[in-house]
């Protein structure tokens, strides 16, 4: 089906539609055919009382025609006098009919004037959209720059963490080795208060290495570098694995853990290694925010569909629905006061989002004030 087109006001020309110019004259179609429109109605008598369309529809149209010059600042304060005088008298007319009545101006003044402001208006508007245009460019390149540097500062500051985790590993691997040393005696006899303090540095030099691991682990994964050697695995020893580690912390703080496995759990396919770590994550992290002492928290593993969802729910506080947003945020803690009841890098969910999103899964949250916590994600079930 062809586009319809028609001939141009000006030079006859056919011209598309959808053409806002004159291909052949290059007039502004539009405000040709109204410049003839209005031109050929000037020369039809008009009826008593027609009102007047461009006066009707241009705003501010007196004080245009008095800085045109068409009229004085004398007539236009008379034709507004007038219009209210008959607006008393319940007779609406416009300006532009009360400036004829008055014969200060013609019907083709007032329609000339009519078609000057139009372009005159349309005038300012371009002015009014090329600025705007420059304004949205200048803003843009103004955003790519400021997207550049923080993309800069990202990679400078996961580069970093990098290679921090990786310089602390010298002298962590020197204190691990002493403490080896001394614990086998292999330095001399220690007495029971040694015995005692080295256990501590012990434990102090173990959580150490746990927070160096998670930082080189969280850099591999900001540069895009985490590699996962996906394979079946058997889902229900895995998280009976988890709880049992957990087993020991948990009952230090009077939090009862509970377990539940689907029989048909099944085998799940994935990374063991990376889904052991976000499981024990996420059970520590329910055990450490569960108050002490009648609190609760629950692993479940079950089969759903041709997937495995594994769910860590706790009794805890709850998150409040304002600081869902920040929760996977690195190197953040939903409470950053001093005075915080709890310790860590925040780079715990971080990492537990970044992981499981590997896997090509997603974290979700279910929590509220009062009620506590619950994250669960699923991976895609391996053969029986």
């Amino acid at each position: 089906m062809s586009e319809p087109s028609y001939p141009c006001p000006r030079c006859a020309v056919p011209v598309s539609a959808r053409q806002p110019v004159c291909p052949h004259c290059g007039v502004d179609v539009a405000l040709a055919a109204v410049l003839m429109e209005r031109l050929a109605l000037s020369v039809i008598p008009a009826e008593p009382g027609t009102p007047f369309v461009g006066d009707a529809m241009l705003s501010r149209f007196g004080e245009f025609l008095m800085k045109k010059g068409y009229i004085t600042e004398g007539h236009l304060a008379a034709a507004l006098a007038r219009q209210t005088e008959l607006s008393r008298q319940g007779r609406r007319e416009t300006l532009g009919q009360i400036l004829l009545s008055m014969a200060v101006m013609t019907r083709e003044q007032l329609e000339l004037a009519s078609v000057e402001q139009v372009q005159e208006l349309q005038t300012a508007l371009r002015q009014v959209n090329a600025q705007l245009e420059q304004r949205v460019a200048e803003r843009t390149r103004e955003l790519q720059q400021a997207y550049k540097r923080l993309t800069e500062l990202d990679r400078l500051k996961t580069n970093f963490v990098s290679n921090v985790s990786h310089e602390l590993r010298t002298p962590l691997t020197k204190i691990k080795g002493f403490h080896a040393l001394l614990a086998a005696c292999d330095l001399g006899p220690l007495s029971d208060d040694q015995a005692q303090a080295l256990t501590v540095i012990g434990r102090g030099a173990q959580e150490l290495e746990r927070l160096i691991g998670d930082l080189i682990q969280f850099a591999t994964g900001a540069r895009g570098e985490m590699s996962l050697e996906q394979a079946p695995f058997d889902a229900a020893a895995l998280t009976h694995a988890v709880v049992s580690a957990a087993d020991e912390k948990a009952r230090c703080r009077g939090v009862r853990v509970a377990v539940h496995v689907a029989s048909n759990a099944g085998r799940a396919i994935g990374d063991a290694e990376r889904v052991r770590w976000v499981l024990s994550q996420l059970l520590d992290n329910a055990v450490k925010f569960t108050p002490p002492a009648g609190g609760d928290v629950t692993m479940s593993c079950d089969r759903v569909g041709d997937r495995v969802r594994w769910s860590v729910a706790d009794t805890g506080p709850g998150i409040p629905a304002e600081k869902l947003g920040e929760l996977f945020e690195a190197f953040h803690q939903l409470d950053g006061s001093a005075t915080r009841a709890q310790g860590g890098t925040g780079l715990g969910l971080a990492l537990v989002r970044m992981i499981v999103e590997a896997h090509g899964s997603r974290v979700d949250p279910a929590t509220a004030v009062g009620e506590g916590s619950r994250f669960s994600f699923d991976l895609p079930g391996g053969p029986a």
